[in-house]
């Protein structure tokens, strides 16, 4: 069973609804025995940058790493970093300010619409808002120096609200270069299980998604929760497991881990 999750969210995010202790506690109980907290960092179309004050994010992350390693939980470092491939000189000007252990690269807006919401397909073919938002991965996967590439499917939720579960096999070549593009610069593909058993559902798309990347020489995969609260931690790690095993990849454990 996959004992980690490195895509979660704590108080030091807008959106985040509980401490890092609180985090701790939940993954400690859960059996998990390492996690990161990635909290946002966010460049929004309306010129509003959200981050948070890392100088107090560091002292609570350090305090709880020394007092739940006695435990066995080991504590990462982590930020999830919105659109970061149109802001490279800020992200740089980041990543070399503070020594993160995971980096995750992630897209949550598309020309400037949120991908969360319907209206994202305005106008458009969902096939046509699918390839963009692949593509927009793909050159994250190469110009953002990042560990993890965040919830590749986020897009196929607003897409099945609309039209129903994507065909996948309309988008193969865009997703497939994107995955391409993932295992040429080193990045991992994350699976990101919160709409796991969202109704109605999209995962024989996702076990496709993934049996790509392996074919495009992808091996790792992290499950991650992407938890906004504490008993979201963990969600459907068994879904996810099984997905990334019938596709022929390998849980991605943490940074050494991957190495061994």
């Amino acid at each position: 069973m996959i004992l980690t999750d490195l895509h979660m969210h704590s108080t030091h995010s807008l959106d985040g609804n509980h401490t890092i202790a609180e985090l701790c506690e939940q993954a400690l109980a859960l059996g998990l025995t390492h996690i990161a907290v990635t909290d946002h960092v966010e460049w929004l179309p309306d010129g509003a940058h959200q981050r948070p004050d890392f100088e107090r994010y560091f002292a609570e992350l350090q305090n709880c790493q020394q007092r739940y390693a006695a435990r066995g939980l080991t504590l990462w470092s982590g930020v999830e970093l919105g659109n970061p491939h149109q802001h490279l000189a800020e992200v740089e000007d980041l990543l070399a300010r503070y020594s993160f252990d995971m980096v995750i690269g992630s897209l949550h807006w598309l020309q400037g619409r949120n991908i969360h919401y319907v209206d994202c397909f305005d106008g458009r073919q969902p096939e046509d808002v699918y390839t963009l938002y692949f593509e927009e991965l793909a050159h994250i996967a190469a110009s953002v120096n990042c560990k993890i590439i965040a919830h590749f499917d986020r897009i196929f939720w607003p897409g099945t609200v609309r039209f129903g579960p994507p065909a996948i096999e309309r988008i193969e070549q865009p997703v497939r270069k994107a995955m391409r593009a993932l295992v040429q610069h080193g990045r991992i593909l994350e699976l990101n299980t919160r709409f796991l058993t969202y109704v109605p559902g999209w995962n024989p798309a996702l076990e496709t998604v993934l049996r790509w990347y392996r074919e495009e020489g992808g091996q790792f995969v992290a499950v991650n929760s992407d938890a906004h609260r504490a008993s979201e931690i963990g969600r459907n790690r068994e879904i996810g497991e099984a997905l990334v095993e019938r596709a022929g990849c390998l849980p991605y454990l943490g940074k050494e881990k991957v190495k061994a």
